[in-house]
């Protein structure tokens, strides 16, 4: 899916399928090697989980920020904070080397299954936090993505599936290497 979402049920739906096939990597990765680094330094099945957790939890913390901010910015401001196609795309490939920011980097010696529950704590966080916003915040407040620039909460909510979409396809490559 290189389509921003266009309604609230799509996107949870877009939620719901790539946090789904996140999973179902992580499980393809044998119980044994889930907290092996790969080859090339990268990050183990379990520090992948623990990044997007993070990443998942820093997008709740914004919106309830957001709801405490005043709505400064203007429509082309608001409009330029959009998840574009492009944007999508960039998100989801893979090619594109990003270094995570510090905030965001894994930890070292979380277990597999304590980067789960981190994980399934930061889902239910994120869709309480979506779920009970004023529109008016989700999209009259933007934050900055260190690599994207500004986007509207609503758009970091989607962002949120695009990035697991991203690191499920992480995981497919270290199960294959």
């Amino acid at each position: 899916m290189t389509q921003p979402t266009d309604s609230v049920p799509a996107l949870l739906t877009l939620l719901k399928i790539e946090r789904e096939q996140l999973l179902a990597q992580f499980a393809a990765i044998p119980v044994e090697n889930r907290a092996l680094p790969n080859g090339a330094g990268g990050w183990s099945a379990a520090q992948i989980v623990e990044h997007v957790a993070r990443v998942e939890g820093n997008v709740a913390r914004m919106i309830a920020k957001g709801a405490t901010l005043p709505h400064t910015a203007t429509s082309d401001e608001q409009q330029a904070g959009l998840l574009t196609a492009t944007r999508i795309r960039w998100v989801r490939d893979r090619t594109n080397k990003v270094e995570a920011p510090e905030r965001v980097r894994p930890a070292e010696g979380l277990s597999p299954d304590e980067a789960l529950a981190q994980l399934h704590a930061s889902r239910a966080a994120v869709l309480e936090a979506f779920t009970a916003a004023d529109p008016a915040v989700l999209d009259g407040i933007l934050f900055p993505h260190p690599f994207i620039g500004p986007l509207t909460l609503r758009a970091w909510v989607e962002l949120v599936a695009h990035h697991d979409a991203r690191h499920a396809e992480q995981m497919s490559e270290l199960r294959r290497a």
